[in-house]
């Protein structure tokens, strides 16, 4: 968790963050198998005081199986639903 820690308060510093609505991420393969906590809960409490909505474990991302999430494109985060829904980048 020390990593990802470091890593968001760099972000949180620098200001990158500013005006983010919510955070999705998928799964960590080789990374937090064997962490007391997950890698979204880490999100969670570091981007609790910027009243961000965070939802993990997602089938998006670098491992097998995953779905691409395109850049610059409008989606609704839902965590009550779990969901992640990202509208076409082409109408």
């Amino acid at each position: 968790p020390y990593k990802v820690d470091r890593m968001l308060t760099q972000l949180l510093r620098s200001g990158a963050l500013r005006g983010v609505a919510g955070v999705a991420v998928g799964q960590f393969t080789r990374c937090a198998d064997h962490w007391p906590v997950t890698v979204a809960e880490v999100l969670r409490e570091r981007l609790s005081g910027l009243g961000v909505t965070v939802l993990g474990g997602l089938p998006i991302g670098h491992g097998a199986g995953q779905l691409t999430v395109p850049l610059g494109v409008s989606a609704t985060l839902d965590v009550a639903a779990e969901t992640l829904t990202v509208r076409p980048a082409v109408q």
